[in-house]
């Protein structure tokens, strides 16, 4: 199992970009918070009724160089919000929300031809599956009631590939829930 971690910084730093590191220190990945411009804020909420509606934010995952891994981006629609993975070729891939008990989501894609499905369970930890079988794991790391990071593991691979995907998913669809 390969376990890989980010730290949040100290309540008085702000950082552009988190580093993912693995267990030797090295970063493999960064996930960062884009924000849209004020301008682009303002008419979100103005035109909130439109058909479609970005928020805004998005999070992404990029090489320690500042190349783009994966985007998760989310849009609000008048019945509800839809997600896409947006790909370094900027293709999108749409993320199909399934409600699996009252008020858990279970959200599953297809990419190169494996059907993924990222689901969270009743600790809070976050499970990536690609054909119905385990492959990574994400899960806060607390000390008392101060949230430190978070840890992802990969149960089968160290592909840093994994990690960026599983950290663009986590943080955009459980982590801002939590």
């Amino acid at each position: 199992m390969a376990i890989f971690t980010l730290t949040y910084p100290k309540a008085t730093e702000r950082l552009p970009t988190y580093p993912i590191v693995n267990s030797d220190n090295e970063a493999v990945c960064v996930l960062q918070q884009v924000q849209r411009s004020n301008i682009r804020k303002i008419l979100n909420a103005a035109t909130l009724v439109a058909v479609q509606q970005s928020l805004p934010y998005r999070f992404e995952t990029r090489t320690p160089q500042g190349k783009l891994l994966f985007q998760v981006r989310s849009t609000l629609l008048t019945k509800g919000i839809s997600h896409q993975i947006i790909m370094p070729d900027g293709s999108s891939i749409p993320i199909q929300r399934k409600t699996v008990q009252l008020l858990e989501s279970s959200y599953s894609f297809t990419m190169d031809g494996l059907v993924f499905r990222f689901e969270q369970d009743f600790t809070s930890t976050a499970y990536l599956y690609c054909n119905d079988e385990k492959i990574a794991s994400a899960q806060f790391v607390e000390n008392g009631i101060v949230r430190e990071g978070i840890v992802y593991n990969l149960f089968q691979s160290d592909d840093p590939l994994f990690v960026a995907l599983l950290a663009s998913l986590f943080q955009t669809l459980f982590a801002l829930r939590n």
